[in-house]
């Protein structure tokens, strides 16, 4: 685990050093451009002063005055330019942070961390407002025989794939994060247990309704799911814990199934 760490933050370091380098190298361009232009002005400037020095003062001064007006309608267009141009590359910098801060690389939903602070946030909303909470784990089934069969790079497909899945079947206030492996973290806030099970059924059928293509052959996915509605004073690790043993449960019934911890324990005993 930290190895683990030490290794997304040495990433994240490597990142902002790349972007910081980014910065660094537009705006020596941007200023390289902007000094020869400034060059090119005064050129410019000496030469106007030059043709109109045969002519009157009044003449002059008119020259050098358009002349000094063109120098700074010139400056401020190239100042804003630079501006737009560094804002973007800086905008752009950020997300990219963000996003190795925050998100799985892989799959571009929430990463672990990211996903159990989601967990408390939302618990915490849930305790204030009095609506029910629900948290699911899901792992995708025969993984392992997809990744010795046809290789790591489909397996990372098929991540991604299920990824987008899940994301495409849930609501927007719907919380998605890789929890590890091939187990999805996710976090239905305002959603009892039988509001969860519809809508992880969805999940569930669309992920089997869709499969992959690798060459000629088609790579049918199922899913399985794990569900507990999270209780008052319930510890999120408590719930986390929970929904895990449903999904045990949920693989020894024969997989692509989703099972509540209820029912599991009332079962049990």
């Amino acid at each position: 685990m930290a190895c683990n760490l030490l290794y997304h933050f040495q990433k994240i370091v490597e990142g902002i050093e790349m972007n910081i380098r980014q910065i660094s190298i537009n705006l020596s361009k941007n200023m390289n451009r902007f000094i020869a232009l400034n060059i090119l002005m005064l050129m410019a400037t000496w030469a106007i002063f030059l043709y109109f020095s045969k002519y009157e003062q009044k003449e002059l001064l008119a020259g050098i005055l358009l002349t000094g007006l063109g120098v700074i309608i010139c400056n401020f267009t190239i100042a804003k330019t630079v501006k737009r141009k560094m804002e973007n590359v800086i905008k752009h910098s950020l997300d990219q942070i963000e996003t190795q801060l925050y998100f799985d690389e892989l799959t571009l939903v929430y990463n672990r961390k990211t996903g159990m602070n989601r967990l408390n946030e939302e618990i915490s909303r849930a305790r204030r407002s009095g609506k029910p909470i629900s948290v699911a784990i899901l792992d995708i089934d025969n993984f392992k025989n997809i990744n010795d069969t046809y290789g790591h790079l489909v397996g990372d497909r098929v991540l991604r794939h299920v990824a987008v899945q899940i994301k495409n079947s849930l609501r927007s206030c719907d919380i998605v994060a890789r929890y590890g492996g091939e187990e999805f973290l996710i976090i239905l806030p305002e959603t009892d247990e039988i509001n969860a099970i519809m809508a992880l059924d969805r999940v569930k059928m669309n992920v089997s309704k869709k499969p992959i293509r690798v060459g000629r052959e088609y790579i049918f996915i199922t899913v399985s799911i794990g569900l507990k509605e999270i209780s008052d004073n319930e510890h999120p690790l408590s719930s986390i814990d929970k929904a895990d043993k449903a999904l045990y449960q949920a693989k020894k019934n024969g997989k692509n199934k989703i099972e509540v911890f209820l029912n599991y324990a009332h079962n049990k005993n």
